[in-house]
């Protein structure tokens, strides 16, 4: 079974934030990024094989931004929060991952 694997890095403070699979609440939390790591929160689902939607949300400012992804394998994703409260969403290739 595909894994999809999300890591919140950058930028996180406290403010809630929330994840969503195919429009499904997975996570919600107060996330703050630990600057020495570079990384807030890692999660990790397993999902059968399916073309899903990624949906993260800080509630408060209103920021919103998703991904579709076809999870037929491991699929991994970081999320940044941008200075200006904008969420920055990107899929990675396993093989970049020692990048990251």
């Amino acid at each position: 079974m595909p894994v999809l694997k999300v890591d919140l890095q950058e930028g996180f403070t406290g403010e809630t934030v929330v994840l969503r699979l195919n429009g499904d609440e997975v996570y919600r939390g107060a996330p703050k990024t630990r600057m020495q790591i570079g990384l807030a929160v890692s999660k990790s689902f397993d999902l059968p094989p399916q073309h899903l939607e990624l949906e993260v949300t800080t509630p408060l400012s209103g920021a919103s931004e998703s991904l579709e992804l076809d999870l037929f394998q491991d699929s991994f994703v970081k999320v940044n929060l941008l200075p200006d409260g904008k969420i920055d969403l990107k899929a990675v290739k396993e093989e970049d991952l020692r990048y990251i």
